[in-house]
């Protein structure tokens, strides 16, 4: 089935409204899927653009009202590729078409040859397309590469750039590995400085061979590497062409051989006393998945990083930080001893694994807090400390359901581990949650305590449910969109809506448990659907408790990667009344779920004194407007006027819009013609648990 045509969307400079409306309807007897705006103003052409993007640029040359050479020169000022067509009148002449040109004009078309109209848009639109997709193609490859490097940068295997023997970027655990305390340690040795002298010629030859290879998958080789200390230990490089900051260069992954002895940890008294390492917790967390990946028995693996490692290093020495960080491994023995089953593995110098069996939610987050209240480095001369800071970061993966492989296991809490690293104290995060139930307006009412234990043993048991509500478009959009709401079961089935148990939920603090719970559950749900090839998107509600929350991203990220969910297909909204008193860390969150490609919403619209400020201050998607102004519509006709300013106002921002509560025909005809993007309503479904998509999506 051929893709259908995109939406076009014109800026016609005349100061008449037929003549527009002439070029709209010549360009879509072509089947071009024109919709115009009209200015006389030339001087606000930039203004125009920066506010609606726009696809092409009309310019009637024959209307008295509008300055061409003012036109031009406004158009050459623009940081935009969008093209210009002049449209002359019949007596122009090529001294003019000569002037239009120079100007920055793509073409001229007389105003009484409407097929060469036709033809002049089909092929600049198609031009513009191009130069559209090649600009998302190399922004999708600078994207890639930063994952890359991001991932890179994570892992858990030593890597490293190499060009012409020298290195060129590193990540920790090759420096780890090697025993060097950062990159500039390391910029004094070339590769094969850490082969024995003895392998160099044999290593040589095969990073030439690589290097003058075809082959995209590189080679291997197994040999023997040496450290800092000139220790060797038997290992497999792994080398291939690459590339980093457009330099090319060799990729070498270094792993130590299965057999070589594991990295010893010398103890106060001289004992070495060898430790379980990365390999053999990978081993251990294998052995507790079945065929299909999904876990004998829950089991938690805990990531923790010792903090300014760095840091410890060159203030203390390589011998005194080294074992002042054993030192960590007495506490956690203590801690893993306390339960049955699981294993402590050291997987660098700053970094161990703590796996125990047997967890759930609630288990986890107590050990996760008993670790960073246990672990600390005894810096005194007596084991005393002078502060309560924690000294190592805990990141955590519970194990409940079906896993992927185990290494992606490990370097999921340690990748949670990074993050927690990146997002500490001055990092520009929201702050900590405020609950709602510190204002006055929510005081505690009668009936609270019974609907919140309703509320903890749901959650516990999984008496939450999911339903869904279409999001119907009205100018053609492909894509089907939902609107995931909550609603609560008890053991009778009964059920809860949930206007009756949100306002205890955000009292008692309960809010973004719940939260958290649909997101989960949608994502999983939306990954259910895409798989079965339906082309559907969510939009998910986020309290003010759970935007608050710093770590809200990490986990909407930890969900789509665990199901394979893409951003764009996500959308997250908040109220407009909770704008205003969260402008700033709202900001941040936008910006951070922009990054992720999620879009973003503001629900309960138009009742702000200047919305548009709103519009200024936040990049927003979409914004759905209060159920109230669908109530008798049809025969309200300030309720028209509100509805039609505020679809003009989102558009001029190039923002969606949509109106919920649309209860009767009446209301659907007044908001088409409002040219309103999307309607939301039980007239057109009410909330369903199931969802009835179109078969192919």
């Amino acid at each position: 089935m051929p893709a259908p045509n995109p939406a076009v969307t014109l800026l016609i400079l005349t100061a008449e409204s037929s003549e527009a409306e002439r070029l709209v309807a010549t360009l879509r007897e072509a089947g071009i899927a024109a919709r115009g705006m009209v200015s006389a103003q030339v001087e606000r052409l930039g203004e125009l653009l920066a506010r609606t993007p726009c696809d092409l640029v009309l310019c009637c040359a024959h209307d008295r009202d509008i300055d061409l050479e003012a036109a031009l020169a406004a158009h050459r000022r623009l940081d935009s590729d969008t093209p210009l067509i002049v449209i002359t009148g019949p007596e122009s002449d090529a001294a003019e078409s000569l002037r239009a040109r120079r100007g920055g004009a793509r073409d001229l078309v007389r105003r009484d040859d409407p097929e060469h109209l036709q033809l002049v848009a089909k092929r600049e639109l198609a031009d513009l397309y191009q130069r559209r997709e090649a600009r998302a193609l190399a922004t999708r490859l600078r994207q890639c590469e930063r994952r890359a490097r991001e991932f890179i940068e994570g892992s858990l295997d030593a890597i490293a750039f190499v060009q012409e023997g020298l290195h060129l970027h590193a990540n920790a655990a090759y420096l780890s590995l090697f025993g060097y305390a950062d990159a500039d340690a390391l910029a004094g040795a070339t590769f094969l400085d850490l082969i024995p002298a003895e392998q160099r010629p044999r290593v040589r030859e095969f990073l030439r061979a690589v290097e003058y290879s075809d082959r995209e998958d590189g080679a291997e080789l197994d040999t023997q590497c040496q450290g800092a200390d000139r220790q060797p230990f038997a290992a497999r490089l792994r080398a291939a062409s690459s590339e980093i900051d457009e330099e090319p260069c060799l990729r070498i992954l270094v792993r130590p051989a299965a057999g070589a002895t594991a990295p010893l940890i010398e103890s106060d008294n001289g004992n070495a006393e060898a430790m379980p390492g990365r390999a053999q917790m990978i081993a251990a967390i294998a052995a507790r998945l079945d065929a299909e990946h999904r876990p004998r028995h829950p089991f938690a693996l805990f990531f923790i990083q010792i903090k300014g490692r760095a840091e410890l290093l060159r203030d203390l020495g390589l011998t005194t930080a080294l074992t002042l960080i054993e030192g960590l491994r007495e506490p956690l023995q203590g801690i893993l001893a306390d339960h049955a089953g699981g294993m402590l593995a050291q997987v660098s110098d700053d970094g161990f694994m703590l796996l125990i069996d047997g967890l759930d939610t609630t288990t986890v987050e107590q050990i996760t807090a008993r670790i960073e209240h246990e672990a600390r480095l005894q810096r005194g001369r007596n084991g005393e400390r002078e502060d309560e800071a924690a000294d190592c970061v805990v990141a955590h993966v519970l194990v409940e359901l079906r896993a992927r492989e185990p290494s992606d296991i490990v370097n999921l809490a340690h990748q949670r581990c990074l993050r927690l690293l990146a997002s500490g104290p001055g990092q520009g995060g929201m702050g900590k949650p405020t609950s709602l139930a510190s204002r006055t307006k929510q005081s505690a009412e009668e009936g609270d305590e019974q609907i919140a234990e309703r509320i903890e043993y749901a959650l516990e048991h999984d008496q939450f449910r999911l339903v869904y509500q279409p999001i119907i478009s009205l100018m053609g959009d492909n894509q089907e969109h939902y609107s995931v709401l909550v609603r609560l079961f008890d053991e009778d089935e009964d059920m809860l809506e949930a206007k009756d148990f949100i306002g205890p939920a955000i009292r008692r603090g309960l809010i973004e448990r719940i939260d958290k719970w649909a997101i989960r559950a949608a994502i999983q749900a939306l990954s259910e659907q895409r798989r079965a090839g339906h082309n559907i998107s969510f939009f998910i509600n986020l309290s003010e408790d759970t935007f608050r929350d710093p770590s809200i991203v990490l986990w909407i990220c930890d969900c789509m990667r665990e199901f394979d969910v893409r951003g764009n297909w996500l959308t997250f909204q908040f109220q407009e009344a909770l704008v205003a008193a969260n402008l700033a860390g709202l900001s941040k969150l936008v910006e951070a779920l922009r990054k992720i490609k999620c879009r973003v919403a503001i629900n309960r619209f138009g009742m702000a004194e200047r919305p548009e400020m709103l519009l200024q201050g936040l990049a927003l998607d979409f914004v759905l407007l209060m159920p109230d102004f669908s109530q008798r519509l049809a025969d309200d006709q300030q309720k028209q006027k509100r509805v039609m300013e505020l679809a003009n106002l989102a558009r001029e921002f190039n923002i969606k819009s949509v109106v919920t509560g649309v209860e009767d025909a009446r209301t659907l005809t007044v908001l088409w013609t409002a040219g309103v993007d999307y309607v939301q309503g039980n007239f057109l479904q009410r909330p369903s648990p199931t969802l009835e998509v179109s078969s192919g999506g």
